[in-house]
């Protein structure tokens, strides 16, 4: 019986091995980008975003959004997945930067952050991961201070996760605002309320131009308690209302300033883009935008 010389085995086990992570990679990279939503009760999973559907992952319902207890969990039950997750404003600080600041460039805002953050948050912000966003016209940084991005990145790498992007649910929902509500993007005075149980960013709008991004705390998760808070703000010329975690479903009532996209209850948002066609019939909307639009929002991704 003839041998193989070792040599040759072992350069061809290196040329298999070479072949087969080359194949991984490629998978890797052709892989849909699904759409995850993180807060403090679990991760849900919200499908492949529009324009990343070459193939649909086993066993996943499209449109259904399907819970996972943790970002890591995910990771382990879709191996080989590429993701864009989506944070709440939970697990955020949010800093909208002053115009008026000399400050050139994302390094500048970050340092500059970075100190303002310490001052308040103490030591403890000095290790919190940032990230320069642009939206609405205007530069801010946003702070993960509930988890660790080193935390999110290995667990994405122990299972060949793709981490496309880390971005803020305001964010997106301010896109997906504009996108079913256009008039809200056009109006004088404009604000949008992204509703994550009894914390709402509170984000004021001039003509399509961030004039104030905030986070308040409800008293509970009743929608009175919301409309008490919304009814003692100034009013605005268009006023929209998205998200989640409230006990009940919103009743729109007249007079209550808000036109709400959706019922604002349940554990996590219904969807993270608009679908074909969907837009508000309220405040003058129009005819409907790109589905895609809110899926690639102007502000900058964090990773």
């Amino acid at each position: 019986m003839s041998s193989v010389p070792t040599d040759r085995m072992d350069a061809n086990r290196a040329h298999r091995a070479h072949r087969g992570n080359a194949g991984r990679a490629w998978g890797l990279r052709l892989a849909p980008t699904q759409a995850l939503w993180l807060g403090t009760g679990g991760l849900w999973d919200h499908g492949a975003m529009p324009g990343w559907r070459p193939w649909a992952p086993a066993g996943v319902a499209a449109g259904l959004p399907h819970r996972h207890a943790s970002f890591d969990a995910w990771c382990q039950a879709r191996p080989g997945q590429g993701c864009q997750l989506i944070l709440s404003a939970w697990l955020l600080h949010e800093l909208l930067l002053d115009a008026q600041l000399p400050l050139a460039d994302d390094s500048a805002r970050l340092a500059y952050a970075r100190r303002l953050l310490q001052h308040y948050h103490g030591e403890a912000a000095a290790q919190w991961p940032l990230a320069a966003w642009q939206a609405g016209g205007r530069h801010g940084v946003s702070a993960l201070h509930a988890i660790t991005l080193p935390a999110l990145q290995a667990s994405a790498r122990q299972a060949g996760v793709a981490l496309r992007g880390v971005r803020p649910w305001w964010s997106l929902a301010l896109a997906m605002a504009w996108q079913r509500v256009p008039a809200l993007a056009r109006a004088g005075s404009g604000r949008l309320l992204v509703v994550d149980g009894t914390l709402v960013t509170q984000v004021e709008l001039a003509q399509g131009r961030v004039q104030q991004l905030l986070q308040r705390r409800l008293a509970d998760a009743r929608p009175a308690s919301l409309l008490a808070w919304h009814a003692a703000l100034p009013p605005v010329d268009c006023g929209v209302a998205l998200g989640h975690g409230l006990d009940a479903p919103w009743r729109p009532a007249a007079g209550d300033g808000l036109h709400a996209l959706g019922t604002l209850d349940g554990p996590a948002p219904d969807a993270l883009w608009a679908a074909s066609g969907q837009t508000a019939t309220g405040h003058g909307s129009t005819a409907a935008a790109d589905p895609a639009a809110a899926a690639a929002a102007e502000s900058k991704r964090a990773a």
